[in-house]
């Protein structure tokens, strides 16, 4: 069993990566929770405890209604659903629901409601501090079978191909073409790919169709953007930290248009390597409210 947390503010677009998980494990047993995260904002106005109070009457009405709507329309028998609301900054209350129970993916919509930056940092931070694997879901990204996945990698996995496995999984289950793209710098022939290194990625992933593809770009972002132009690719994947894109893939830039705007579907791998350091997060408190199926 899949175990699938989503993470919602009642917009369109969170809506829409609800039912994009849906679709992606349609075929699969999953159990999927939903979770809000409401703010918890000093105002020399208003009493902070009275503003908490109405976001949290706000938050439980509308996860019962989402939830109500859910159950409603024709589901699977195998899938469960259930509703958590949790006071605090989303990357906080994810964290603090990751620290208690594990998860295998977490899946968010690209845009949401009031300002989209906002909402970008909050993909950006799910990539960069949760110890597992996230889902970006633009807003405009059809929900169809997958085709075409695309997986952009150096090929320097040192040996971990272990942090491939939720993709070779899926490629597999949903008999999928796979792609592993590669930008490489004309002017740095030494950080290439090596044979060697080919040959062991493409042998993990040797039970399915797969492609090699390499552009010749000295920017990962226009090299990705490049063949994005080019291709129709159904779900783009990334490990943030390889060695040798970590500045890359994590640099304001590229997150920005990975994380903040994908043009695509965005699957992020975690290999139990931390990018950053154990950031100070805001204390969230677990099970303000919860409901199960």
């Amino acid at each position: 069993m899949k175990k699938i947390l989503l993470l919602t503010d009642f917009s369109a677009a969170s809506e829409h990566a609800i039912h994009f998980a849906q679709a992606l494990f349609s075929d699969a047993t999953a159990q999927f929770c939903l979770v809000n995260a409401y703010p918890l904002e000093a105002d020399t106005t208003y009493n902070t405890e009275v503003l908490a109070e109405t976001y949290r009457q706000y938050a439980e009405e509308n996860l019962k209604k989402l939830l109500h709507t859910i159950r409603g329309e024709c589901v699977p028998a195998y899938h469960s659903y259930r509703g958590e609301i949790i006071p605090g900054w989303p990357v906080g209350a994810v964290e603090a629901i990751l620290a208690s129970e594990s998860f295998d993916l977490v899946v968010v919509g690209a845009t949401g409601k009031g300002n989209s930056e906002w909402i970008g940092s909050v993909a950006t931070g799910l990539i960069r501090q949760l110890k597992t694997a996230v889902l970006v879901v633009p807003a405009t990204a059809p929900i169809r079978p997958l085709s075409n996945i695309v997986l952009a990698s150096d090929y320097q996995l040192r040996g971990e191909t272990a942090v491939l496995k939720p993709l070779n999984e899926l490629a597999t289950f949903k008999n999928t073409q796979l792609t592993l793209l590669t930008i490489e710098d004309p002017d740095n022939r030494a950080a290439w790919p090596s044979v060697n290194e080919q040959a062991e990625l493409l042998s993990y992933f040797d039970t399915i169709e797969t492609d090699v593809y390499c552009i010749h770009d000295d920017d990962v972002l226009h090299g990705i953007n490049s063949y994005l132009d080019t291709h129709t690719v159904d779900l783009l994947v990334t490990v943030p930290h390889q060695k040798g894109w970590l500045e890359a893939l994590t640099g304001q830039s590229v997150s920005r248009h990975l994380a903040y705007r994908p043009r695509v579907p965005l699957l992020t791998l975690y290999d139990g390597v931390a990018i950053y350091p154990e950031p100070e997060t805001e204390t969230s408190t677990r099970g303000a409210w919860q409901e199960e199926s």
